[in-house]
């Protein structure tokens, strides 16, 4: 994905090898599953966000680079968390850590990185910046919560969805935004802004992804199709089908409610009818809303190399919807 941005790929380049010499374990077994995470690879978006908002101040690629690759395994562990809640086989295309070590196993790896991710950050950020990461930690656990007690809730209004992809998806690229800013001491109002930005971004890119996970195959996602309908996690485009459509509703109602959901005919009937409502075509029109507000606050920041590439970053999310979707 950064091919197109060399200075920040080769920051990124470091921020995996640190990565790689950071998450060994003396247990063996702890080891080879670490090591399986690494090699899964990602799109290491939010290390990126930690490297590109350092450079709007003073650029100090000792701490920064420890920073981002903490804010990485950081998110790695909140990925094996979530697939234990989600009972889920597959991440980014591979056997998910839950599924090929046990339960048990996947609890004590996500612990670890936890744990590795906070020692990391300490070693290269002030104590009054790791109150940053801190509350993210906290905040999406929350979401988490409260998307776990929001399942086959048919009746989740637009805004519930918003706060919780607030507290589960954004606030991680807010805080590596914030972080990376503060690590470089950017004014106040930039690292502000910047937080704002990242805010933005991550809203835009969990309604992206929410609308993946119904139009998309597995071999684009790296992930079943429908998978958070399955889960009973009710998301935007299915929210706004709900209200247009009694059908859609009531076929909502019937799959929760059979044990055995929908066939994939049955299931490629159904993403039909929430096309017809006109809701995709809507939930884009939100996710452009999000994207606008994320080029407002990058307006108000220095022009500089790295404002160009989040520019392209935020934007891509809207080209890639409209290319992916309606074509």
């Amino acid at each position: 994905m950064f091919s197109r941005y060399p200075e920040v790929n080769k920051e990124l380049e470091l921020v995996e090898e640190y990565i790689k010499s950071s998450v060994r374990s003396r247990n063996r077994l702890l080891s080879d599953i670490l090591s399986d995470l690494v090699e899964a690879g990602g799109k290491r978006l939010r290390p990126a966000f930690v490297i590109l908002s350092s450079r709007f101040g003073r650029y100090n690629g000792k701490k920064v680079i420890p920073a981002a690759a903490a804010v990485e395994i950081l998110h790695t562990a909140t990925l094996i968390h979530d697939d234990i809640i989600d009972c889920a086989k597959i991440r980014r295309g591979k056997p998910a850590v839950s599924d090929k070590y046990g339960t048990d196993m996947a609890v004590y790896a996500g612990d670890f990185m936890y744990t590795k991710a906070v020692l990391m950050l300490s070693g290269v950020v002030k104590s009054d910046k790791l109150d940053i990461m801190a509350k993210a930690i906290k905040t999406i656990c929350e979401g988490e919560v409260d998307q776990y007690r929001e399942r086959y809730n048919i009746n989740i209004s637009t805004l519930s969805y918003l706060k919780r992809i607030g507290r589960k998806t954004a606030v991680l690229f807010s805080s590596a935004c914030a972080l990376g800013a503060g690590i470089a001491h950017c004014p106040a109002h930039v690292r502000r802004t910047l937080a704002r930005f990242g805010y933005y971004f991550g809203v835009a890119f969990q309604i992206r992804d929410d609308l993946n996970d119904i139009l998309l195959d597995t071999n684009a996602t790296g992930k079943p199709v429908g998978k958070d309908i399955a889960e009973g996690v009710i998301t935007l485009p299915v929210i706004l089908a709900i209200k247009r459509s009694d059908r859609i509703r009531s076929s909502l109602l019937e799959y929760f409610g059979n044990n055995t959901g929908f066939t994939m005919e049955e299931f490629r009937s159904f993403i039909n009818e929430i096309k017809e409502t006109g809701a995709i075509d809507v939930t884009i029109s939100i996710l452009n809303d999000y994207i606008g507000r994320g080029l407002e606050e990058l307006g108000k920041l220095p022009d500089n190399s790295s404002k160009k590439v989040l520019r392209d970053m935020i934007v891509e999310l809207g080209i890639c919807s409209r290319v992916n979707y309606l074509i």
